[in-house]
């Protein structure tokens, strides 16, 4: 598969992130596919030039390179293998990449059914939400084979500044989750740390800016009060299940789910 194999873009899924990453690609100027199961989502990006489309199956043949930006497993298997979903409508050759967070097993399914058919399913997982999104500014952590993921690398890059393979399909996904544990442990223990520091005295301002010298500097403390907490009780959730079915024992990730559960942006923003 040469680079030059990816002449148009498909997205199925027009919420906050796939809105976001359909706006960047249009202002690049990629023709651009989408559909939504509700179809006033998709009225943005129509208004901004991309085409609308009744299904994920129609979206498909119609592109190169599909981007399925749903919510969970179920929604991403509809998309992908469902009666309407862009493998019945993929032509050779083609990319259907999976963009959602789900479970890393989900994707090798998907792309052991894609391959008789000719067809390249590979995961590319969304790193830095959606701030990064807006921005033009995600990490993409794919999981797939190099000269894939390579072939789409340009139309990745209106939206993303960093396009990592850590793998095989699935690859991305366990990238991902172990990102998530790591940025929700930093966030629970910066809360805790400041509110400490806090009341023994010392500005929550200027102990983030000391500690940013230091050892303990850590990414979501230099950009506090960004963060909107939208999933740490799923992506935890997923972290855990992965866990069990590894057999490996991972007691604080246990210990930060509830931990999590009732931290707010509020709480962050009391502490700027």
């Amino acid at each position: 598969m040469g680079g030059v194999g990816i002449r148009r873009v498909g997205l199925v899924g027009s919420g906050r992130m796939g809105r976001a990453i359909g706006r960047h690609l249009l202002e690049a100027g990629w023709p651009l596919v989408v559909t939504d199961v509700d179809p006033g989502a998709c009225a943005p990006l129509v208004e901004r030039g991309a085409t609308s489309a009744e299904s994920a199956r129609r979206v498909a043949a119609a592109a190169d390179l599909v981007l399925v930006v749903v919510v969970d497993d179920e929604q991403v298997r509809a998309a992908v293998a469902g009666p309407e979903g862009a493998l019945a409508g993929a032509r050779p050759g083609a990319v259907i990449a999976i963009c959602a967070s789900v479970r890393p097993d989900t994707c090798r399914e998907l792309a052991a059914q894609a391959a008789p058919h000719d067809v390249h399913v590979i995961d590319v997982a969304l790193v830095r939400g959606e701030r990064g999104a807006e921005a033009g500014e995600l990490l993409l952590l794919c999981g797939g084979p190099a000269q894939v993921v390579d072939a789409c690398r340009e139309a990745f890059a209106p939206f993303a500044t960093d396009v990592v393979r850590v793998g095989d399909v699935g690859a991305g996904q366990v990238a991902k989750s172990v990102n998530n544990i790591l940025l929700w442990a930093c966030i629970r223990a910066d809360v805790e740390a400041l509110r400490l520091g806090r009341a023994l005295g010392v500005d929550p301002r200027v102990l983030r800016e000391a500690v940013a010298l230091g050892s303990g500097a850590n990414r979501p403390l230099a950009e506090w009060g960004q963060h909107r907490l939208r999933w740490p009780d799923k992506d935890l959730e997923v972290a855990l299940a992965l866990a069990e079915d590894a057999g490996v024992d991972v007691p604080f990730v246990r210990a930060l789910q509830p931990l999590m559960e009732g931290l707010t942006v509020e709480d962050l923003h009391d502490l700027l």
